[in-house]
């Protein structure tokens, strides 16, 4: 079964368009998935729906380190933990969620529509997980999340992107820094689908698109976290504009070097052993809470240079 190509064209838009310590890794599942908080009237709802892209990944790779014996405390936490966050954002956006603090259901049409686009195409993975939950080496439900996960990504990618449009105000941040946030936001999803990809790889499932879809986002991860840094002109994307948010791209940038290095080994076509692939799971998870960090920072300086 061919699994739909729909994950580059929305990926590429990452560079071209636009709280978490250093964590323990035996707690990497108990940290929170903060996102982007931009000041307006709504701003929780635009940080639900961002979070929703990532989580889509979360899922496909949790399930993945689960059934093939990667971490199984820890991806057995993540993925019950994502299931859950998932499934509560979704109701939340269009039913309202006073303590997620959505007091009211949302009522445009075409959002509606939007959302109930992603729960209906969650519907499969949902069974899944539970199946994943209930024999945690059942790899065919492991598979059909993988199925489905690019399908996933696509819609809430899209329900992201209207709920930032409907509810940002445009002159609450500017939008150098609106770019900035949302491509730094963007990389937290890319870490999780880089644990997936790779997974596809070892266990051979769909694993020449998993080769493929690894090379790619192994590649806009680094352009985007070097752009970050360093600027990207011709695209308006200013350098790191405090020493903070520079130590945090340094820190994330000195881990992608050994993750990038054991990931190289799959491209290759060699192999991973267990120590490996385990590194791969736990450090892009480390990654995320750092992203999660950048996020805050690059956060708070919009707020305060609009």
């Amino acid at each position: 079964m061919m699994r739909p190509k729909i994950f580059a064209a929305s990926v590429a838009f990452v560079v071209l368009s636009a709280t978490a310590q250093a964590a323990d890794p035996q707690n990497i599942d108990l940290i929170d998935i903060s996102s982007v908080e931009i000041i307006s009237d709504s701003s929780d709802r635009i940080d639900l729906a961002n979070q929703l892209p990532m989580l889509s990944q979360r899922v496909a790779a949790s399930a993945c380190a689960l059934t093939s014996d990667i971490e199984p405390d820890m991806s057995l936490a993540i993925l019950e933990k994502s299931y859950h966050e998932f499934e509560r954002i979704v109701i939340a956006l269009r039913d309202g969620d006073a303590e997620l603090n959505i007091p009211e259901p949302e009522t445009r049409r075409i959002t509606i529509k939007e959302i109930n686009d992603v729960w209906q195409a969650w519907g499969p993975t949902h069974d899944a997980i539970l199946e994943i939950l209930e024999d945690h080496h059942d790899v065919e439900a492991a598979h059909r999340i993988d199925d489905h996960n690019l399908e996933i990504l696509d819609l809430t990618s899209i329900l992201a992107s209207d709920i930032s449009s409907q509810y940002t105000h445009p002159y609450e941040v500017t939008q150098s820094n609106a770019m900035l946030i949302t491509i730094a936001g963007r990389q937290r999803m890319l870490t999780q689908k880089m644990i997936k990809d790779s997974c596809e790889i070892w266990t051979h499932y769909h694993e020449d698109e998993g080769r493929a879809d690894l090379i790619q986002t192994m590649d806009i991860f680094e352009k985007s976290l070097l752009a970050l840094r360093d600027g990207m002109p011709d695209v308006g994307i200013k350098k790191a504009p405090t020493e903070e948010i520079r130590a945090d791209l340094d820190s994330i940038l000195n881990r992608w070097a050994i993750i990038k290095g054991n990931q190289m080994i799959l491209i290759d076509g060699g192999e991973l052993d267990e120590a490996g692939k385990t590194e791969i799971f736990h450090d892009l998870n480390l990654e995320l809470a750092e992203l999660n960090l950048l996020v805050k920072h690059y956060t708070d300086y919009a707020t305060k240079h609009h």
